[in-house]
């Protein structure tokens, strides 16, 4: 297998000081020598297929951005130090920090952002989070960003509401010199855990959503929304999907952890119905906005957990279900009430190698790998996201 991309010289040839100086080890292909670092995903994805008995024909290129660099829209960043030295970045396994404002990940703008918030840090009396002592209130930065960085989400991730108040002081001179943000939140994280968020989100904007689009469907995100954090390559995998479901004729189609609507508005212009099925009430409600922009009548989303709606008996047999799980996979439920509903095509989507070759060798009786296409959505890290189609044997 070779990349799709149209050239990936900046991709193996890319370097970064953060790396070579032992700072920060995330980015684990920067240590593959140059020439190297696309095939050696491509091995490893291989090595954990293997037990499926996939045929290896059935395995497409590795969909990487040209360039990994800047191309991320959704950062985190972990907070720590002091009020008046304060450290954006990753802590350690012995609680050390390591500052990475300068990701070469991260966008400029973004970075400009990150540098101006660390002096707000200050100017604003927020007490970085320490773990060893259990103290201080702000625990962690998240910014989204669509595309184009034209709209943006901050996030400040808090122990407790107790600096809220002055938090929404930041709101006036954030925007002033990046009117690109469009929302400000606080989201209270209380558990003394490695969490990065909790339950609680307290909008200090009145814009509560940003709007990103994704080829020609757009998608509005939530402070809390799961969000695709390189949407070149996430445009790329809806862009796959509708393909794979184009001239199919495909009437029905049931999308399984629909989220903000991304997979089931590109299918929905390849079939007579889609529904979408997600536990969060604010993604439906997002998913619904979208439809309703493109008019896309033909589609309905339901607000539900997915193994409480596929207990219903009014399910009418879908021809194809996508499936996009969590990394945990599919529930022995959800793949139990799958293989009763059996339908012709099964779309599964994965954020986990790992745990689809686990969910696949289990279908193994009842389906076939007819073609798996993996994405590089971490670009310079060994994640892999795929996107399978699942023929029924029975069907």
């Amino acid at each position: 297998m070779t990349s799709e991309s149209e050239s990936t010289q900046p991709y193996e040839h890319a370097s970064c000081d953060y790396f070579t100086g032992g700072t920060c080890r995330s980015c684990s292909l920067l240590a593959i020598a140059s020439g190297d670092r696309v095939t050696s995903k491509e091995r490893s994805l291989r090595r954990i297929l293997e037990p499926c008995a996939i045929s290896p024909h059935a395995i497409r290129p590795i969909v990487t951005p040209e360039n990994p660099w800047q191309s991320r829209r959704k950062i985190k960043m972990t907070v720590t130090g002091t009020v008046n030295s304060p450290c954006l970045g990753i802590v350690k396994s012995d609680l050390s920090s390591a500052d990475l404002t300068d990701c070469p990940l991260t966008p400029d703008p973004i970075r400009r952002l990150l540098h101006e918030l660390k002096k707000l840090i200050g100017s604003h009396k927020l007490e970085p989070y320490s773990i060893a002592g259990r103290r201080g209130e702000l625990k962690h930065i998240i910014v989204m960003s669509d595309h184009a960085i034209s709209s943006a989400i901050v996030r400040f991730v808090l122990r407790s509401t107790e600096c809220v108040a002055r938090l929404k002081k930041c709101v006036v001179p954030i925007q002033e010199s990046f009117p690109w943000i469009q929302v400000v939140s606080c989201n209270i994280q209380p558990l003394p855990a490695a969490l990065m968020e909790g339950p609680e989100e307290i909008i200090l904007t009145p814009t509560s959503h940003i709007r990103e689009t994704y080829g020609d469907v757009p998608l509005y995100l939530s402070p809390q929304s799961f969000m695709q954090v390189t949407p070149v390559i996430a445009t790329r995998l809806y862009q796959r999907a509708a393909a794979l479901a184009a001239n199919q004729g495909f009437k029905r189609a049931l999308d399984l952890y629909c989220g903000a609507g991304g997979f089931s508005l590109h299918l929905a212009k390849h079939v007579e119905r889609v529904i979408g099925v997600e536990l969060s009430h604010s993604a439906i409600a997002s998913a619904q906005r979208s439809a309703a922009e493109i008019g896309a009548s033909n589609t309905a989303f339901i607000a539900c957990a997915v193994e409480l709606f596929l207990t219903r008996e009014d399910i009418e047999k879908p021809d194809v279900v996508l499936v996009n799980p969590p990394r945990r996979g599919l529930t022995e439920e959800v793949a139990r009430r799958l293989r009763t509903l059996n339908p012709a095509t099964i779309f599964y989507s994965s954020c986990n190698p790992e745990t689809f070759a686990r969910d696949i060798q289990a279908m193994v009786h009842d389906y076939e790998v007819t073609s798996i296409d993996p994405f590089d959505m971490f670009p310079m890290t060994d994640h892999i996201e795929l996107f399978a189609v699942l023929r029924s044997k029975t069907a």
